[in-house]
């Protein structure tokens, strides 16, 4: 064997050495980054614009001759998420309990890492008949008016509930 062969096929065993050492790292990044989420365009598009509809401002109505007849102490009628990923959405109050969770059993699907399966519920005080929330044992809680909710609490209108990402308050 010559000088020259053996210089090539040393060479050569050189360049398929580092052809297998990039398709190996090449494959150890796309395993890592198949870990951590990543939002399509149009996704991240939709909720810029649903976070920036929720914070522009309602746009006032002529002021009316007559006093507005309704009492203060009206009840709120719906559950308006005022921030996170499904800002904008809105959910009628009825009569029945509302549950607020990852399942999909829940009333309220909140797609979140930070959300117990079944965190929490909005329901009807039987007592007086005013909206309150419970945490059900949820691991990272339900803030109420920026203060951790321990147990049962009766929720007024307008009042910011936070759960993992999402905010939300009944008007």
């Amino acid at each position: 064997m010559t000088e020259l062969t053996f210089t090539v096929l040393k060479y050569g065993f050189l360049v398929l050495l580092w052809v297998f050492v990039g398709f190996a790292v090449r494959s150890l990044h796309q395993d890592v980054a198949s870990f951590s989420p990543k939002t399509s365009k149009k996704h991240r598009r939709r909720e810029q614009q649903a976070r920036k509809a929720a914070q522009a401002p309602a746009p006032r109505p002529a002021p009316s001759p007559v006093p507005n007849p309704r009492p203060i102490t009206e009840q709120p009628t719906i559950l308006v998420i005022i921030d996170g990923p499904l800002a904008g959405t809105t959910v009628p109050l009825g009569n029945e309990q509302i549950t607020l969770g990852r399942a999909a059993s829940n009333s309220v699907v909140l797609d979140d890492e930070f959300v117990s399966s079944h965190h929490a519920r909005l329901f009807q005080d039987p007592s007086n008949g005013r909206w309150a929330i419970e945490d059900l044992g949820s691991t990272n809680g339900t803030v109420v008016d920026n203060k951790p909710l321990t147990g049962a609490a009766v929720l007024p209108s307008r009042v910011p509930v936070r759960i993992g990402a999402t905010t939300f308050e009944l008007r």
